[in-house]
């Protein structure tokens, strides 16, 4: 025996079919608006070398690689995030630092938050005790970003606790992840912090 749908019943189910689609839709682009990922690597550095003259120097070269993760929350105001490295400092050296900093593609901005510290180079007192310790010589740390621990970033008008300038930032495309080392102290892999979750972007 064949049962067959009436029309009307039919484009019910169609139309809740949609309108479920669309809603997943909505869902994952919501998401992944709230995702953001970075790979980072030496050919990504600038650092600022005071000169006399003073001037900007780009790329190094390293076998040390990473990559960083963070999802926003907007409605608690945290951003979790997991930074992964491997090879900084190579044989000689090691990690020292790392942080978020604002600023754009090929500039070199102050740092915004960090990210892990070392006992050698520890975060300022007003996020040390809140601020993770980078593995040694490599490895993964996590964390939870909150407004208490934005830094001011002097002369680019994000100040200490600005947490939604921060986010803003992140989601224009105007922040990187920077890891530091004893070989190279004003950063030895960097990467631009984009919208997305693989960690496969590789451009500064």
């Amino acid at each position: 025996m064949t049962t067959l749908t009436s029309r009307p019943a039919a484009a019910t189910l169609a139309a809740f079919m949609v309108g479920f689609s669309a809603a997943a839709i909505a869902d994952k682009d919501q998401d992944d608006g709230n995702k953001f990922a970075a790979r980072l690597s030496g050919y990504n550095e600038v650092h600022f070398i005071a000169g006399p003259p003073a001037a900007l120097r780009g790329a190094v070269s390293t076998q040390a690689s990473g990559s960083f993760r963070a999802v926003i929350d907007d409605g608690a105001s945290t951003i979790h995030y997991e930074l992964s490295y491997e090879g900084v400092g190579g044989r000689e050296g090691a990690v020292t630092q790392a942080h978020i900093h604002f600023g754009q593609r090929h500039t070199v901005g102050a740092i915004v938050v960090w990210l892990c510290q070392t006992a050698g180079t520890p975060a300022p007192a007003a996020v040390a005790a809140v601020t993770p310790f980078c593995p040694t010589p490599g490895g993964t740390v996590t964390g939870t970003i909150t407004p208490a621990q934005v830094l001011t970033a002097t002369g680019q008008g994000i100040n200490t606790g600005e947490f939604d300038e921060v986010v803003r930032a992140i989601r224009a495309g105007a922040t990187y992840a920077n890891v530091h080392s004893t070989v190279f102290a004003p950063g030895e892999i960097r990467g631009r912090i984009e919208r997305g979750d693989r960690g496969h972007h590789d451009r500064d």
